[in-house]
């Protein structure tokens, strides 16, 4: 997928999802979330300046992810209600950005990053799991999905490069703990 940016450069990103392709595991499974990262990136001080971004890769990888007890609320002005259980998500971009130098000798170049997050997940008290077994969420593993639906990036400087990125995050029930 190819993303226009001020100056009409066209850099290549990988890594997006479809959006469609999770809508058929949101409209079974609601639990998720979306969230806007934004990250300065700077190239690390051994690599040449940077003339030009050609492509970004981007992938998700989840490090960490466990059911928390919540209060129980009623529906808030922002339409937002706790069910008396969270999933914690931890985990974090992985991401290369490969660049034309301003170095004739080398011209391109790549540079990694690793940007970490935490968010989570609103999931119902209980769930009905299996042949019609009510299970508090707390005894229930979930396997997390992660969606890039958009990345932007823009140079701010030889050196640096302001990015953000758009995430989803659905949690499917899988098995008992």
């Amino acid at each position: 997928m190819n993303c226009d940016f001020y100056d009409n450069n066209v850099i290549d990103i990988t890594g997006l999802c479809c959006p469609q392709d999770t809508s058929v595991v949101i409209a079974k499974y609601p639990y998720w979330i979306q969230m806007y990262i934004t990250e300065t990136l700077c190239v690390p001080p051994q690599k040449p300046d940077v003339e030009e971004i050609n492509s970004v890769n981007i992938q998700v990888n989840i490090l960490r992810q466990k059911v928390v007890k919540t209060p129980i609320t009623t529906t808030n002005l922002e339409g937002k209600r706790l069910t008396g259980r969270k999933l914690i998500v931890e985990g974090q971009l992985c991401q290369k950005v490969v660049y034309t130098a301003l170095d004739d000798e080398q011209s391109v170049h790549s540079a990694h990053f690793y940007v970490p997050f935490s968010a989570y997940i609103v999931v119902p008290k209980e769930i009905t799991f299996g042949a019609n077994d009510i299970v508090d969420s707390l005894d229930i593993n979930y396997q997390v999905n992660a969606c890039v639906e958009d990345l932007s990036i823009k140079m701010i400087s030889e050196r640096c490069f302001l990015k953000n990125v758009t995430l989803l995050l659905s949690a499917v029930p899988t098995q008992l703990c």
